[in-house]
């Protein structure tokens, strides 16, 4: 107002007409609104990322289509280091209207793959096979055995499907990894004691040396199944409450020969 005033004042000492000077006025108040709306927005925005915080220097997240840790939030913009450990600035207004994904405050990390098992693999070891998994998910420590699960899903184009679901308890990527090796690991071992194998996105001509499934364990676990099916034992859909409360934490963790174990 001051300025306005000051300016007005200017215009009648000049003899100047006030309609010019007013629609001067009007053109350059627009433009400097123009310039200055940027910075308001990013200014607003800002304010709202303070305000509703849903990232704060040093967490790791998603934003839009990239992925890095958040290193400053600034009232004009936010920082972020990048994969790649490029700096990527993006003004707040632009961050705060994005879809952020903040990995830093899981309280765990998901597992979810697939185990795919060769198409002569017989329904007997494919039910071995679910009810090994499901006792390595309920009894390692570090899986919370009540949401984990072990689900025959289907038929491939190269082989049959067992989906896995089960969460890690931890939040440090590195120590997931090292988990989901382990499990990974077991997974490996089950699969090959059951006399079966992994599928694998091929065209299979068997000929007189393929020596196909192992016979003398499709056998073996076939008998399992089948005494835990007369005992009316088997774990389908689920292992029954007790039993499920008698696996809980039975496996050791880490495994037997382990450097971490000492």
């Amino acid at each position: 107002m001051v300025i306005i005033g000051t300016i007005l004042f200017l215009a009648e000492v000049l003899s100047l007409p006030y309609q010019g000077v007013l629609a001067g006025l009007g053109i350059g108040g627009l433009a400097v609104a123009l310039a200055a709306r940027s910075t308001v927005e990013n200014f607003i925005g800002g304010i709202t990322l303070f305000a509703d915080k849903p990232v704060k220097a040093g967490d790791f997240c998603r934003f839009g289509e990239n992925i890095g840790v958040v290193e400053t939030i600034g009232l004009r913009s936010v920082r972020i280091r990048s994969l790649d450990r490029t700096i990527v600035t993006i003004p707040n207004a632009e961050f705060a209207a994005m879809h952020i994904e903040n990995y830093s405050r899981r309280d765990s990390i998901l597992i979810n793959t697939e185990v795919e098992l060769r198409y002569e693999t017989t329904p007997d070891q494919v039910r071995w096979v679910l009810t090994e998994i499901r006792k390595l998910l309920l009894q390692h420590p570090m899986v919370e055995g009540d949401s984990a699960r072990a689900r025959f899903a289907g038929f491939g184009a190269h082989s049959l499907h067992i989906a896995i679901f089960a969460y890690v308890r931890t939040t440090d990527w590195s120590k997931y990894l090292g988990v989901q090796e382990d499990i990974f690991l077991r997974l490996i071992d089950i699969v090959d004691e059951s006399g079966t194998g992994f599928a694998f996105p091929s065209t299979v001509n068997y000929v007189a040396r393929d020596g196909g499934i192992d016979e003398e364990r499709r056998e073996r676990v076939e008998g399992i199944i089948d005494q835990l099916r007369k005992n009316n034992q088997l774990p389908f859909p689920d292992f029954d409450h007790d039993t499920r409360g008698a696996m809980a934490d039975g496996l050791d963790y880490p495994p037997a020969g382990s450097a971490t174990t000492r």
